[in-house]
């Protein structure tokens, strides 16, 4: 027993973790100097710029925090996915609905009562608890049926965005506007500034609180033990009497309210209106924050920092580097999600090797 806690000790809350996130962001750095060397005739000085350039005016950096909170929130929900070994998704669909289920409670008047905290925290809470009763029929569908849980979500990803475009366009939009677009959102339920002369809103600190929440859950409580406990083996979960049924559905339902929490929070911090006509793309994005923060809340975190601070210098360089943009950040973050996968499916292929070789010598 004392071998396997040590053994869990380092794979999950050790110092190798933090060498491990570390690493990872190296690895983006590299890549990242690698895809400029092929598209600048100076790409020494333009990776230098990239990486300074946000620091230039607190504006800039105020950019960087506001696009590090969606993709936290996303990371935060594929990371319960991926320690239970389920490999979902359908944050993308989650993200989409549980925004017009925001839009519903905040342009509509009945539900406002002028004081901006009561106002803004109804949306949030309303899309929050829709985000993880939604996600709880691809878990039960997986469970019931013994169905793939990526194709599920993917199909469900779909579903969710026709029946929300669906809403918005038929009961939603307001006529008269170029595009698609509700009503706009009510003042007082639009999220606080929070950092004077940036975008930085209230919507940061929701982040933070959640951050800290999954990291209690995962590593001081009965529930979260079991998800990492089933991460690492889940026959050993199941032989150790742990209700694997209730777990998964804990798990859909958590990381389908942190989808609804982190839609919500995007749109009343940043957004005048529901503008989205198309799949935010934060089903990929979410599990590239999980791997590169070796699916700890924390790590995830972080690489969301790296990723959203490359994402924003990139944009705020376009107008004068035109050969930086977000389409070749978009490549780099390619480049790293099949370089962390092809490792995890490594692993996993090599697991059951060793299974097979253990069972034909035992």
């Amino acid at each position: 027993m004392s071998t396997m806690k040590r053994k869990f000790r380092i794979t999950d809350d050790g110092p190798f973790e933090a060498l491990r996130i570390l690493a990872s962001i190296g690895i983006a750095l590299i890549v990242t100097f690698i895809v400029l060397a092929f598209v600048s005739k100076q790409p020494l000085t333009d990776f230098i710029r990239l990486l300074t350039y946000p620091l230039s005016k607190p504006s800039y950096f105020g950019y960087v925090l506001v696009k590090v909170i969606p993709l936290t929130f996303a990371g935060l929900a594929t990371l319960l996915y991926f320690r239970t070994n389920l490999f979902n998704l359908g944050t993308e669909g989650v993200f989409y609905i549980c925004g017009i289920v925001a839009t519903v409670f905040a342009i509509n008047p009945a539900f406002m009562t002028g004081n901006t905290v009561i106002d803004s925290m109804i949306p949030i809470l309303m899309a929050t608890l829709f985000g993880g009763i939604i996600s709880l029929i691809p878990g039960l569908i997986s469970i019931r049926y013994k169905a793939d849980e990526m194709v599920i979500s993917l199909m469900m990803n779909s579903i969710l965005f026709g029946i929300g475009y669906f809403i918005l366009k038929n009961f939603l939009a307001v006529g008269g506007v170029n595009g698609t677009a509700s009503p706009n959102f009510i003042k007082t339920a639009r999220l606080q500034n929070l950092i004077p002369k940036t975008q930085v809103h209230t919507g940061f600190i929701i982040m933070i609180i959640a951050v800290i929440f999954i990291y209690v859950l995962l590593y001081k409580t009965k529930l979260g033990y079991a998800i990492r406990m089933t991460g690492i083996n889940a026959n050993f979960a199941k032989y150790s009497g742990m209700g694997a049924f209730g777990m998964f559905m804990a798990v859909h339902f958590l990381a389908g309210a942190l989808g609804g929490m982190g839609s919500s929070v995007e749109l009343l911090g940043m957004y005048q209106a529901f503008t989205w006509t198309v799949l935010p793309g934060l089903g990929f994005t979410g599990a590239l924050m999980a791997m590169l923060g070796k699916n700890d809340p924390i790590g995830v975190l972080i690489a969301a920092f790296g990723i959203s601070y490359l994402r924003a210098s990139a944009q705020l360089l376009a107008n004068d580097l035109p050969y930086i943009d977000i389409k070749m950040i978009s490549i780099v973050e390619v480049i790293l999600t099949l370089l962390i996968s092809s490792q995890f499916f490594l692993r996993k292929w090599r697991s059951r090797q060793l299974l097979k070789e253990e069972k034909k010598n035992g």
